[in-house]
């Protein structure tokens, strides 16, 4: 079913043709939610759960992300650590979004991160408002190791906080919902918080089921004293994750974090060897279709490999997306099929779905001219 989009009419026609297909979650949140949802928040509720379950990650980049991120950090000789959420998070929740409520996404390959500016003032918080010895109630007030360790307005701290990061690109996300109970009392109509009042749930999008990567570096590695610094910081971050969390309503559960084995990679020659591991494969989720839904794919050659996965009267072979072909394959069985083209675009109607040597085979038949039904 066609959306209905606040842009130019060609552009939301592109839109309705192409959205199915975009791996960039933070693009469709920001750039292209539908008309209905912004028109009413109300409703954005199904739609977000739509795009959760709709494969709006690419995982293949995600790994490769990751991957980068990884080398970029050992060759800056940091330590690493990696942390597993107790529950859920959101990070961003109060940001700017015509959808009422926002969640941190990087912008360019739409996975959730934690910011290293967030990092960085977790851990300031929680050292100077736990830990004996650097308590201070204002910044001007830190004594000399906290002013060292996380720079002031004369110097740099002596640290580097990175943004942590979804460890081998692996992600979970889950919707949610606030429940103001009194929307008159909190939206200043000058009533009181009586029961009488109508709840308006608000979904939101939140993290789950995720374990994310830290790392700290010294500013300058040739000098014991940073490496000392980022040997401390490293236990005071952790402690803050567990005892504090981080991101939006930290005191509703959300954002606690608890250490994941093995406990540290301290060195680059550690990351290095973790790298060298194979990269185990992540099979993508896909979307749960109804019989008789309408499904588009590009016909490709009757490869050998195929055939082996494919049921034997399979008559053509389409890709489903940008999902690799070992993890999803759409089969056309007609005989009408076995003349298409590699390369051509066609519209399929699921029949049902079939598991075959770890593979989800997607068994279609030809969607029907409009000008042969009758």
């Amino acid at each position: 079913m066609s959306e209905r989009y606040n842009l130019p009419a060609d552009t939301a026609v592109m839109v309705n043709d192409h959205i199915s297909r975009c791996k960039n979650l933070s693009l469709i949140l920001d750039k292209y939610p539908p008309e209905h949802v912004v028109r009413d928040t109300k409703n954005k509720g199904p739609w977000l759960q739509d795009l959760i379950q709709g494969n709006h990650i690419d995982v293949a980049l995600a790994q490769s992300v990751y991957t980068r991120w990884h080398t970029m950090i050992s060759a800056l000789d940091a330590t690493s650590f990696t942390a597993a959420l107790d529950w859920r998070m959101v990070m961003g929740l109060g940001g700017e979004s015509v959808l009422e409520t926002a969640l941190t996404l990087h912008r360019l390959y739409g996975l959730p991160f934690i910011p290293a500016s967030a990092l960085k003032g977790l851990t300031r918080a929680y050292l100077t408002g736990e830990v004996e010895g650097y308590l201070s109630k204002k910044e001007e007030k830190d004594n000399e190791d906290v002013k060292r360790i996380f720079g002031s307005q004369k110097q740099a701290g002596t640290v580097l906080f990175f943004d942590a990061m979804p460890t081998e690109g692996k992600v979970t996300f889950a919707l949610d919902i606030m429940n103001p109970h009194y929307p008159d009392y909190y939206g200043g109509k000058e009533k009181l918080p009586t029961s009488d009042q109508h709840p308006i749930p608000v979904t939101f999008l939140t993290v789950t089921q995720t374990t994310f990567t830290f790392a700290l570096a010294p500013r300058d590695a040739s000098k014991e004293q940073q490496r000392k610094d980022v040997e401390d910081v490293n236990v005071w971050l952790l402690e803050a994750l567990q005892s504090y969390g981080v991101g939006g309503k930290t005191s509703a559960g959300y954002g606690y974090f608890r250490k994941e084995l093995p406990t540290q990679a301290t060195s680059s020659e550690t990351a290095t060897q973790a790298l060298a591991r194979p990269t185990e494969h992540i099979r993508p989720k896909i979307p749960h279709f109804r019989e008789g839904q309408e499904i588009t794919g590009s016909v490709i050659p009757p490869a050998d490999d195929l055939r082996r996965i494919a049921p034997p009267d399979a008559r053509a072979f389409l890709r489903y997306q940008s999902f690799a072909l070992k993890d999803v394959l759409m089969v056309v069985h007609t005989e009408e099929a076995q003349n298409w083209r590699p390369g051509d675009t066609r519209i399929c109607l699921f029949l049902r779905e079939e598991e075959r040597d770890g593979c989800s085979v997607l068994v279609c038949q030809p969607r029907v001219k409009k000008d042969k039904k009758k």
